[in-house]
């Protein structure tokens, strides 16, 4: 008997066998029975196979930038301007990671910040125990958690610099600010308007 746990439709064959079976007994209904029970074996085989073939064949979720940059060459989603992983990875690769631990503390900072000095972001690590602190370890899990954030918003920051330049492709940033169709005289920005 195999183990009906296992997938609902083993536990189906054993109701059909046992409905059969309180037929009554006659030729057709014994050959109907032993059919019925024969489904076991390659039914139980098949939900096997098809459990390991889950497990070693399934596609990551999508919570990783290789998974969702396959996807979207897959999907033939990449025909048009994008960011793409190889250039965030490049941005990512010129950070600046500067670590500070709090003395006295469990507490460690870290800061990602693109090569010009520009913060993107920030990461924390702390520990719960004084006794369990060690340093490298809180300075290791802050960079980490900054770069992660720096990733997150580069992605972000990136997107919008495309999306605008799409937009609006003569438009120039002056002093933070995004300025289309301007002069710049003596250091100012005026208007054509």
């Amino acid at each position: 008997m195999p183990n009906l746990s296992k997938h609902p439709i083993l536990r189906q064959i054993h109701e059909l066998i046992a409905a059969i079976e309180v037929c009554g007994a006659s030729p057709e209904l014994t050959r109907a029975v032993c059919l019925a029970s024969a489904l076991y074996e390659p039914a139980e085989a098949l939900v096997d196979s098809k459990v390991a073939f889950l497990d070693v064949t399934q596609e990551p979720p999508l919570d990783s930038d290789e998974a969702i940059e396959r996807q979207i060459r897959a999907s033939g989603a990449d025909v048009a301007p994008r960011v793409t992983k190889e250039h965030i990875d490049s941005l990512v690769a010129d950070l600046v990671i500067k670590t500070h631990h709090f003395p006295g503390t469990t507490s460690t900072m870290a800061v990602a910040a693109l090569p010009d000095g520009y913060v993107v972001a920030t990461g924390y690590s702390g520990c719960i125990s004084p006794e369990n602190f060690k340093a490298h370890i809180g300075i290791g899990i802050a960079a980490d958690n900054a770069i992660a954030a720096a990733r997150s918003k580069l992605w972000e920051l990136e997107g919008y610099v495309l999306r605008a330049s799409l937009h609006k492709p003569r438009a120039v940033y002056a002093g933070g600010i995004m300025a289309s169709d301007a002069e710049f005289v003596g250091g100012s920005m005026t208007t054509s308007d």
